[in-house]
C-alpha cells in the first residue's frame, strides 16, 4: 500500500493473538480467536472472542497508541461479554510495549497484556533474520 495512509511501522503486517490480560488466561471465544491484525494502513483489526473490533493505531519506540474502539454487537455469555469488556478496555491510550519476534507485551489499563505471533509470518520484525528469530 502506498500513499499518505500508508505505514510500515513495526507492527504493519503482523497478527498477534491474546494470551492474557493482568496475569489471567483469556478464554476461547466463540468460534473465533482473539487476534490482532496491524495493518499497513494505522488499523488494528480483530476479534474479542464474541465481536470484531478496530481502531487507528501508532507506534512509537516506547508507545504503542490505540485511538477509539469500535466493535460489532453481537451479545456472548456474561463471562465472555466481562471478558470482553477486559480486552476493549485494556487496548485503550497509550500503552508501553515491548516487542519480540513471537511476543508482544502492552502495559495496558487493566495490566500486562501478553500476546504471541500468531499465523505464519507474512514479514520479520524489525531485529529479527527472515525467520522470525531474534538477530
Amino acid at each position: 500500500m502506498t500513499g499518505p495512509t500508508a505505514t510500515s511501522d513495526v507492527l504493519a503486517g503482523t497478527s498477534w493473538r491474546i494470551r492474557s490480560i493482568d496475569r489471567v488466561a483469556m478464554a476461547a471465544g466463540e468460534g473465533e480467536p482473539m487476534v490482532l491484525t496491524f495493518g499497513h494502513d494505522g488499523r488494528v483489526s480483530g476479534s474479542t472472542g464474541v465481536n470484531r473490533l478496530t481502531a487507528s493505531y501508532n507506534v512509537t519506540p516506547e508507545y504503542l497508541t490505540f485511538g477509539p474502539m469500535a466493535t460489532t454487537r453481537r451479545a456472548g455469555t456474561p463471562e465472555l461479554m466481562a471478558q470482553e469488556h477486559k480486552v476493549v478496555g485494556s487496548l485503550a491510550g497509550m500503552c508501553r510495549y515491548q516487542l519480540s519476534a513471537t511476543s508482544l507485551e502492552l502495559d495496558g489499563p487493566y495490566g500486562p497484556v501478553e500476546l504471541e505471533r500468531y499465523g505464519a509470518p507474512t514479514r520479520p520484525i524489525a531485529g529479527t533474520d527472515a525467520r522470525g528469530v531474534d538477530a
